[in-house]
């Protein structure tokens, strides 16, 4: 995935544009994936419906080429002066498509009712509250060795690049998603939400919030 020639890390740079806001919406109407690159506490507070998160982090480029489709064109909503190095990456794990990025951030968008507030977010202390009045279902998105060797008891593991093949077990009502850091399970909140699920909660801090509390 890593790319050594410098001329692809300048063509996003040339070839993104900044776009209105009803410019994103037409674009998501017509079949663009909507990718949201900001930290996972910005994402819960306000977003684009049927975006989809993939925080700024070191794995970013692996999760958006197993997540996006590369023949679908792409929009980024993300932190403004940061969505030519998004691009950038984009562009050396194969995403070509990038049709440009929502015109000065998240901001844009603000009081309209496609902006939505989502997931709820949890602290590792008020869960294991919750958790003693009754059972409550955990995923766990990590990969299968990392839950194995420490979770959060009673979880369920279904790994991030499983999540939408294995949605059929995930039952109807309240769940708790989480992984190491916080990360993965605010993207895998992301891909709940385009199923119509509203009832999810992110834990804050993953399950090294969880051991630290």
């Amino acid at each position: 995935m890593i790319c050594l020639d410098p001329a692809l890390d300048e063509a996003p740079a040339r070839e993104i544009a900044p776009l209105t806001m009803g410019a994103v919406l037409r674009a998501q109407r017509a079949g663009a994936q909507i990718l949201d690159t900001r930290s996972g506490e910005d994402f819960a507070a306000g977003h684009l419906v049927g975006s989809t998160h993939i925080g700024l982090t070191g794995r970013f480029a692996w999760w958006a080429k197993t997540l996006l489709a590369p023949d679908r064109p792409i929009v980024l909503v993300c932190t403004p002066g940061s969505q030519y190095e998004v691009a950038g990456l984009l562009e050396r794990a194969g995403l070509r498509r990038v049709m440009g990025y929502l015109n000065g951030g998240i901001e844009a968008l603000r009081g309209l009712v496609a902006l939505v507030r989502h997931p709820a977010r949890i602290t590792s202390p008020v869960l294991r509250r919750r958790l003693a009045r009754g059972p409550l279902f955990l995923i766990d998105v990590r990969d299968e060795t990392e839950w194995r060797r420490e979770a959060i008891p009673g979880s369920v593991n279904i790994p991030l690049e499983h999540l939408r093949e294995r949605l059929s077990k995930v039952p109807e009502g309240p769940i708790v998603v989480y992984c190491r850091t916080g990360e993965r399970s605010s993207t895998a909140a992301s891909l709940l939400e385009q199923t119509g699920r509203m009832n999810v909660v992110d834990l804050v801090g993953g399950i090294e919030g969880w051991k630290a509390a």
